[in-house]
């Protein structure tokens, strides 16, 4: 092989290489729809989003196994504010996280998927959960409830995201 053919391949290689790292790089969680996902709070990582496999609540608490800490994204998609919003989905018992708005302090429930609920659409793009109503996931460490709350803070609604396949 000749040294201009060997440098155009390893140009090529190193393209698609920089190309799939890009795209890699580019991954969120609402992107990844299909795996299952687990958020931890970021006030107290010892606590994770959990849904019930018996009622629609919702809460912060042990990270144990099981189907309670496990969420996927669902299929359906918006745009909304140059976010991916979608649904987030828990594997307890199928409903999808929705909250409620207007209230400085939103609860936050599994319901029934669908019927035009701009509560139940989300975005984990950065740091936050986010919905459409510019709601953002809070944990106050002030028990296990989770509520939803107008403004962002690094305390109260950070959340760390891991996939777990």
């Amino acid at each position: 092989m000749t040294f201009r053919k060997a440098s155009k391949k390893l140009a090529l290689s190193l393209g698609t290489a920089a190309f799939m790292l890009s795209m890699a790089g580019a991954l969120t969680p609402a992107s990844a729809a299909g795996a299952d996902w687990i958020f931890y709070s970021g006030r107290n990582n010892a606590k994770c989003l959990n849904g019930s496999t018996a009622s629609d609540r919702v809460w912060a608490g042990a990270c144990g196994s099981g189907a309670g800490p496990l969420w996927h994204w669902g299929t359906e998609s918006q745009q909304w504010n140059g976010h991916k919003m979608m649904r987030l989905v828990s594997n307890a018992n199928g409903g999808c996280l929705t909250t409620d708005s207007g209230a400085s302090k939103n609860d936050v429930y599994n319901a029934p998927c669908g019927n035009g609920r701009s509560g139940q659409f989300w975005t984990a793009d950065g740091k936050f959960l986010q919905n459409q109503n510019h709601s953002y996931l809070a944990y106050f460490n002030d028990g296990d409830g989770v509520y939803t709350i107008p403004t962002e803070d690094d305390v109260t609604c950070f959340w760390f995201d891991e996939v777990i396949g």
